[in-house]
């Protein structure tokens, strides 16, 4: 009996979902930071097995949506909880049940759902992990609850068993090779938006969009051409992003093309550039076009 279904990955900002997802899959699809707030859209993620096929969606950390970005950002979580088979609600020690959390509790209302208590090597003792985990259960009954440490590799596999008994028998949508319905496009915007915010501090990250303008492959030399452009809001911003001499800009170029080519498996030339788009965040518009962008 083949098994298959889509699985939302939920929880509050920096509990650990991206790194989930990539630990799950054995390779890198989310970006990752220990900024709240990295992942903006829902990262698709897959893995086939000799006799299941599970979907996971990484989504944006569940907080409070006052802006307009936040709130297409809030609009992705609801969206994967709708289509989803199952869910995995991912928690730490600093989790706490706030009223955002308990009205995504009331969506996952007939779901089959694992709540995963993550970063265990930060609690003090068994005691308080058992602690959180009854806090949560008092709220919400989820069918499993696991124990990970994604820093020491614990606790993967037996998730992984957990999943694939709650998710329905089904098709295989996707062929076995295929981990990801992301383009190639998008997860190179992704590492080099995860370098800008390795490097740059405070709230200039927030304010920051990649997009690929051109890429090209020539075959003759094995090598990638990528044209890439870096949207800030400010004039200010801008000068913070490209450095003193372009000192900024050239190590973000360095850092984001090495990754590039690990994820390429292929030489890579970055071309990056820096422009400005007033309020983009504020402008639906422009927050479809450059984060939830889909080529």
């Amino acid at each position: 009996m083949f098994k298959s279904g889509y699985i939302s990955i939920i929880g509050k900002p920096n509990v650990g979902k991206s790194t989930l997802l990539n630990k799950l899959l054995g390779e890198k699809i989310a970006i990752t930071s220990k900024k709240p707030q990295t992942t903006r859209t829902n990262i698709c993620g897959i893995l086939t097995g000799k006799d299941y096929q599970l979907i996971f969606f990484d989504t944006p950390g569940i907080h409070k949506a006052n802006k307009t970005l936040n709130k297409v950002m809030t609009s992705k979580i609801q969206r994967a909880i709708k289509d989803s088979d199952a869910v995995v609600f991912v928690t730490d020690e600093k989790g706490t049940i706030d009223e955002e959390v308990l009205a995504y509790f009331k969506m996952m209302k007939d779901i089959p759902s694992i709540l995963v208590i993550n970063k265990i090597e930060l609690f003090q003792d068994e005691k308080e992990i058992k602690e959180t985990e009854e806090k949560f259960l008092s709220y919400f009954p989820f069918k499993y609850v696991q124990k990970t440490s994604l820093i020491k590799n614990e606790g993967i596999t037996e998730l992984l068993s957990k999943i694939i008994e709650i998710v329905p028998s089904g098709p295989q949508y996707y062929p076995p090779e295929q981990i990801t319905t992301e383009t190639e496009r998008f997860i190179i915007s992704e590492l080099i938006r995860e370098k800008l915010i390795e490097k740059l501090k405070h709230e200039i990250p927030y304010s920051i969009a990649v997009q690929i303008e051109d890429i090209k492959y020539r075959q003759e030399r094995d090598v990638y051409y990528i044209k890439a452009v870096i949207f800030v809001e400010k004039e200010s911003q801008k000068m913070i992003v490209i450095g003193e001499n372009g000192k900024m800009l050239k190590e973000i170029g360095t850092m984001a093309r090495k990754s590039i080519e690990a994820f390429l498996n292929c030489r890579v030339f970055l071309e990056l550039w820096v422009k400005i788009k007033h309020k983009w965040t504020k402008k639906e518009e422009w927050i479809k076009k450059l984060i939830h962008q889909r080529f």
